[in-house]
């Protein structure tokens, strides 16, 4: 009796989200598990009938346009293979593959391991002579700023493989985090790829703070004129001391130094000398 029990799970694939190179790895993988192969589907009809039902409606229209003049149906599996392929994967740009391996930097959140992930992915099509040293040398320039990059640029090049770099890197950060979390020296730093130096804001932002306040502290301490309101002279000393306040009409102050509320004043009166510089000084 046939074994109708099948393994893994078959995702949809949609061209506009996925990546047809990764979806046609994975269906392999499928095939694979449930002995699906050109023994037990000479024809190929089981795996092309497997294929187009996992497409989305787009992609299945995409793919019947493929392969035009013919019909969908009378196309072979391999030739619907090879017509996804060439559509699907992109033409090797010489220098274009190496421009974005070279410009690949660390991105904030990401680990060592991750990003020498990535990089070792940018590497498929750049036909590099000796991939590993390209691979060491754009990881630590491509490092965010921080200690581990300070520190692994002092060291000798002679032994120094991607591997050992990734795994100092990640001792290195693991070092900080631990020292941070029991207060060591290392509290003030962050994690792995922080920038900038947190300990550096912390203690700029604490001195901005102390000079404000010894800035306001000198500023309390000095008395206020009672004449004109500054508090660089004494009222003795005060130049308007003979000016005449234009709400109560009374020489002493300026107008905005009147303690005078809800005064009402009838008449011109006798102003004497005049206010004018009150509006120049007024808060």
């Amino acid at each position: 009796m046939a074994n109708n029990v099948q393994f893994g799970i078959l995702s949809t694939f949609d061209h506009n989200s996925q990546t047809w190179r990764t979806y046609k790895s994975r269906i392999g993988q499928y095939f694979v598990a449930n002995d699906i192969n050109k023994t037990t589907d000479a024809s190929g009809k089981k795996r092309k009938a497997i294929l187009l039902s996992a497409l989305t409606e787009g992609t299945y229209k995409l793919t019947t346009d493929l392969v035009r003049p013919k019909d969908i149906e009378n196309v072979p599996y391999e030739d619907l293979l090879s017509a996804l392929d060439e559509h699907f994967t992109p033409k090797c740009v010489g220098f274009g593959e190496r421009h974005n391996f070279y410009i690949a930097v660390q991105q904030a959140g990401e680990t060592y391991s991750q990003w020498a992930a990535r990089l070792r992915g940018l590497t498929e099509k750049c036909k590099f002579h000796n991939v590993e040293e390209a691979l060491r040398d754009k990881f630590i320039m491509g490092m965010l700023p921080g200690r581990e990059k300070e520190k692994i640029y002092t060291k000798d090049l002679a032994d120094l493989t991607l591997a050992k770099v990734v795994e100092l890197a990640e001792n290195l950060s693991r070092g900080r985090a631990a020292a941070a979390a029991s207060g060591g020296a290392g509290a003030g730093s962050g994690a792995a790829g922080a920038a900038p130096d947190a300990a550096a804001a912390s203690i700029s932002t604490a001195t901005e703070q102390l000079y404000k306040i010894a800035q306001k502290s000198v500023s309390v301490g000095k008395v206020k004129c009672g004449v004109c309101g500054f508090s660089n002279h004494k009222s003795a000393d005060c130049r308007f001391a003979n000016y005449v306040c234009k709400k109560c009409h009374v020489k002493g102050h300026l107008r905005k130094m009147c303690g005078k509320v809800n005064y009402v004043v009838v008449g011109n009166g006798d102003k004497g000398e005049s206010d004018g510089d009150d509006d120049v000084y007024a808060n």
